[in-house]
C-alpha cells in the first residue's frame, strides 16, 4: 500500500509496533511528543523534528531569522508537552549550494534568540550540502520531574488549551497571498500579528503540572491532536464549539474574508499551544473547552446540536 493510503499516523503506528521492545530505562518511546528516559534519578526527554523547504516553510515569505526561531520553537513545544523544561539543542542542516554564509548566520541568529528566551543551549549538530532544497533536522533534550504522556486522560477530566487557536492558520493564508517577506512586526496591524504567530510561534509551558493527566502540543490541529489523546488514553471526548478560544485579530480578519474562524481553530494546526486534560475544577490559567467521556467523540455547537468529530487536520502523505 502506498503511503498516501497509510497516512502519517498509520505509518507511525506500524513503526511503533516494529520497534517495540522492553528497556528498563525507557519511560516513553514512539507515540508521544518526546521520548522519555530514566537515568539514575533524572527523567530525560529527547525530541526530534524536521523542517523541509516546500513542505514546512516557504522562503518566498519566510526570512532565515524567522525560520531559525520557528525551527527551535517547535521542539521546545514538544518538551513542554511532556511536562519538561528544555536543555540542549542539536541542529543538522542540508544546505543548497546556492545559499550564502550570511543566510546560515541569519538562521542561527533566530535560533539563538529563542534559545536565550527559553534557557536552551545550542550544543552541536551537522552540516552537509543538499541537492533538493533546504532541510533542517533538530534534536532537543530536556528534563522533567513528572513525565506527562498522551495516554493518561480519564473519564471526567476537563479538556483545556493554553492559548487561542487558529491564528497560525490564518497567518499562513495571509502570507501566501502576500508572497513576500516581512522583516518588521512593529505595526499594530491585526494581520501582521497573525502572520507573526505563524512565522515565529512562542510556545509556553502549562501551569499546575502535577494535576495534568495527559498533554500534547497542537501542531496538526485541535481535532487531530485531541484524537491522539483519545486514542492513546482509550477514551472519548466532548468539546463545545463556543468555548474554543479565538483571538480578536482572527475574528476580525476572518469576518473580513468571510471565513469561519472556529474551523481554522479546530483544523488549522501549527498553533503550538498545549492541549491537556486535568480534573475539571483545577486552576491552570488555561481555557476549558470540554470534558473527557467514556467512548464517543462529539462537538456541540451553540444551539446544543451534537455531531461526531474526526481527526481532521494536517497529516503528511495524505
Amino acid at each position: 500500500m502506498r503511503l498516501s493510503g497509510v497516512g502519517e499516523f498509520g505509518l507511525i503506528k506500524k513503526l511503533r509496533d516494529m520497534c517495540a521492545g522492553d528497556s528498563p530505562g525507557l519511560i516513553a518511546g514512539i507515540g508521544d511528543d518526546a521520548a522519555a528516559l530514566k537515568t539514575g534519578n533524572k527523567k530525560i526527554l529527547i525530541t526530534s523534528d524536521m523542517m523541509i523547504e516546500g513542505v514546512h516553510f516557504d522562503l518566498s515569505f519566510t526570512t532565515f531569522y524567522q525560520l531559525g526561531y520557528k525551527f527551535l520553537a517547535v521542539s521546545i513545544s514538544d518538551i513542554f508537552a511532556m511536562g519538561g523544561r528544555p536543555g540542549y539543542f542539536f541542529a543538522s542542516l542540508g544546505i543548497p549550494r546556492s545559499f550564502k554564509a550570511s543566510d546560515i548566520e541569519e538562521l542561527y541568529t533566530g535560533i539563538n534568540e529563542i534559545a536565550a528566551e527559553s534557557g536552551v543551549t545550542v550544543a552541536g549538530g551537522d552540516t552537509c550540502a543538499s541537492g533538493a532544497g533546504f532541510v533542517l533536522s533538530g534534536t532537543l533534550t530536556g528534563e522533567a520531574k513528572k513525565v506527562i504522556r498522551r495516554s493518561g486522560a480519564r473519564k471526567g477530566d476537563g479538556i483545556f488549551v493554553t492559548d487561542t487557536l487558529g491564528d497560525s492558520a490564518m497567518g499562513l493564508r495571509l502570507l501566501r497571498k502576500r508572497c513576500r517577506r516581512l522583516r518588521s512586526f512593529s505595526s499594530s496591524s491585526p494581520r501582521l500579528r497573525l502572520m507573526k504567530k505563524h512565522l515565529m510561534p512562542r510556545p509556553r509551558p502549562a501551569g499546575n503540572l502535577p494535576a495534568i493527566t495527559s498533554m500534547i502540543d497542537i501542531s496538526d490541529g485541535l481535532l487531530a491532536d485531541l484524537s491522539h489523546i483519545c486514542d492513546e488514553s482509550r477514551v472519548g471526548a466532548v468539546i463545545y464549539r463556543d468555548k474554543i478560544p479565538v483571538s480578536a485579530e482572527l475574528a476580525a480578519t476572518a469576518k473580513d474574508l468571510n471565513i469561519d474562524p472556529v474551523e481554522l481553530a479546530l483544523k488549522g494546526g501549527e498553533d503550538y499551544a498545549l492541549l491537556f486534560t486535568a480534573p475539571p475544577d483545577i486552576k491552570t490559567g488555561a481555557f476549558r473547552i470540554g470534558e473527557i467521556t467514556g467512548k464517543r467523540r462529539f462537538i456541540i455547537d451553540e444551539k446544543g446540536r451534537k455531531a461526531v468529530f474526526k481527526a481532521e487536520g494536517y497529516e503528511h502523505f495524505r
